[in-house]
């Protein structure tokens, strides 16, 4: 009976945590699907432990729970709501094997896998390691589920039983590659760049453009404002939003392209200065050929990152993202040597 009670209980953060994924389902094209997993997890977890018994208490359980736990109750520690939803998985995970031994908890694994795969913005991440559209993405989340189902059919049948250091070594190493692989785009915070687009920023000449019906109806809570500016045989794009107070209408800027159909070839940090860095996107679309550079900024700092931004994000503050462009026109290096022309002359209008 304790044992259920602790159980039940340890479901508790990821319900409280509901109000957020509901909103992300509801509003982010990102996570529109991901509440399938969710109503998933239910008959796979069943499954696994149809006519199965608990075993003994497994204190090593704690080295997950505690920390999970502190994930998902202090979540100022990191400020990432994606983060937030798989530590609550993982406390229910953690409570399993507490209560009921490691058997237990590794019949209950794949359905934890699939709880998982509900995480927000795990779909773009998925796009970004593999770097494919995210409808690829979805697909191969959807692989992943179907796995886990053969896998409980495969436990059930086999008995099987994978220790458990083997299994923590595993996922180590995928979460420490995930954060190294981030961590600049994580953590990195640079100094505040919100610029002001005049008729005249240095060599280059530019105008509003007035954006269209879409582009409004998209940012419908934010404001959003478009530029154009010229010099020579540089024609450079500009997108500029104040957001709003719906996290969702941004988006990285590599995905809004693979949703226009473009191909990414590199997406890489680029430090301009020791306190500024952009993310620099390479990609092309027929024989149109792109340079993309992308910050966001409060008054206080600025990111290169979609992640360091959404870590920081908290509704009613004063955020912003800029999104500048240009053809590339002869070496990538020439296109650069321009940004970084433009990005000069935008800071000493500003």
């Amino acid at each position: 009976m304790i044992k259920t009670v602790l159980i039940v209980l340890s479901f508790l953060p990821l319900l409280l945590h509901f109000p957020y994924l509901l909103q992300a389902w509801q509003n982010s094209r990102l996570d529109h699907w991901d509440w399938i997993f969710y109503l998933a997890a239910v008959p796979a977890a069943f499954w696994a432990m149809y006519k199965e018994k608990l075993g003994k208490y497994d204190f090593y359980a704690l080295f997950l729970l505690i920390p999970a736990l502190a994930l998902t109750v202090f979540p100022a520690l990191h400020h990432i709501n994606a983060l937030l939803t798989a530590s609550a998985v993982g406390v229910i995970f953690a409570t399993v094997w507490l209560a009921g031994a490691w058997s237990s908890a590794y019949k209950v694994l794949p359905a934890a896998v699939i709880l998982l795969l509900g995480t927000p913005s795990s779909s773009y991440q998925l796009s970004l390691l593999l770097m494919c559209p995210v409808y690829l993405a979805w697909a191969v989340k959807f692989l992943l589920a179907a796995a886990s189902f053969v896998w409980i059919w495969y436990n059930r049948r086999s008995r099987t039983l994978i220790k458990r250091g083997t299994l923590l070594f595993t996922a180590a190493v995928l979460a420490s590659s995930f954060i190294l692989l981030h961590s600049k785009e994580l953590y990195f915070e640079g100094s505040s760049f919100i610029p002001e687009f005049t008729g005249h920023c240095g060599d280059f000449w530019g105008r509003s453009i007035q954006p269209d019906e879409n582009t409004r109806r998209f940012f419908a809570t934010s404001t959003v404002k478009q530029y154009r500016y010229t010099k020579n045989n540089i024609d450079i794009s500009v997108l500029a939003v104040q957001c709003g107070k719906d996290i969702h209408e941004i988006h990285p800027a590599s995905h809004c392209l693979r949703t226009g159909m473009w191909t990414i070839y590199s997406e890489n940090v680029l430090y301009l200065q020791d306190n500024f860095a952009v993310t620099e996107i390479e990609a092309g679309k027929g024989e149109n050929h792109i340079l993309v550079w992308v910050w966001y900024s409060s008054e206080k700092f600025s990111t290169p990152g979609f992640l360091g931004f959404r870590r920081h994000f908290k509704p009613g503050g004063k955020y912003y993202t800029c999104q500048v462009s240009a053809p590339l026109s002869g070496s990538i290096e020439n296109t650069r040597d321009e940004l970084k022309k433009f990005m000069q002359a935008l800071r000493r209008t500003k």
